[in-house]
């Protein structure tokens, strides 16, 4: 992380794509023991995927915003004899998922500008990375590297994602504190309209309870997913964390404070 300077973050100043490589990078080496959430919805969009009665087996398949490599260990298993393409823009998490699936073609680029040719794959796998990018971009140039027919499966976040964080901070500066995310429903009909067809289409909240703030707040942060639109350049001060404090403590329930992902699941075949 660049070093504050006099109570300034400098990282607060780089433009979005890059603080978000930055923040997965700082987040890689204990990325596995932090990412539950993640690890659920993967595991959520494999189980949706095998009740599909989807064609062939693809020869190639591309897993777009690969991380650490979690979702690559079902889809090897799933597909022994497919070559399989890990891709992620965050190096550190690419290390990780290289040591991990040895065997695999690992690269590292940007899922809104994928380095292949068209009708590359004849699947695409995504979990939890179109949040951070543009899913219109995504899905176009999913489009564009699945052969017809093709099949993808898409976990991603709609818009509803942290209402507890967003009541918290509610009131504190005018500086963005959760990352805003489009509402699904915009790119799901852009899809159909292009002919994709729409196998699975879930979305529903996945909640994690935290002893405190502070709990909840590193949580987020353990997994890379810090990063906002207009992000703060300096810190808060006592006060106004004492202020979050209280009215986050406002939302508390008998398992603790709540944190809530507004989870996505997409399965769907290229026209």
């Amino acid at each position: 992380m660049t070093a504050p300077i006099s109570g300034l973050d400098l990282s607060a100043a780089l433009p979005a794509k890059q603080r978000i490589r930055q923040a997965f990078d700082q987040a890689a080496t204990g990325y596995d023991t932090a990412a539950d959430v993640q690890r659920e919805m993967s595991d959520q969009l494999a189980a949706y995927l095998r009740q599909t009665d989807l064609a062939a087996d693809p020869d190639a398949m591309l897993d777009a915003g690969c991380g650490t490599g979690y979702s690559a260990r079902w889809l090897a298993q799933r597909w022994p004899r497919a070559e399989l393409v890990l891709l992620d823009f965050a190096p550190a998490m690419l290390a990780v998922a290289r040591r991990q699936h040895p065997g695999a073609k690992v690269i590292c680029a940007d899922i809104e500008a994928l380095p292949f040719g068209d009708h590359r794959f004849g699947g695409y796998w995504s979990n939890l990375t179109w949040q951070w990018n543009d899913p219109r971009r995504c899905l176009a140039e999913a489009a564009r590297v699945l052969e017809p027919g093709g099949w993808l499966a898409v976990a991603t976040l709609g818009a509803d994602n942290f209402p507890e964080l967003r009541h918290a901070f509610a009131g504190t500066d005018a500086y963005s504190h959760v990352l805003a995310v489009p509402p699904p429903e915009r790119w799901l009909t852009d899809g159909r309209a292009a002919g994709w067809q729409v196998r699975v289409w879930e979305r529903r909240a996945v909640r994690r309870h935290y002893p405190d703030a502070r709990s909840a707040l590193r949580s987020v942060k353990a997994v890379g997913a810090r990063e906002v639109e207009q992000r703060r350049p300096t810190p808060l001060g006592r006060s106004a964390w004492q202020a979050i404090n209280a009215r986050y403590e406002q939302l508390r329930e008998a398992a603790g404070l709540p944190l809530t992902y507004d989870g996505v699941w997409l399965i769907a075949t290229r026209p």
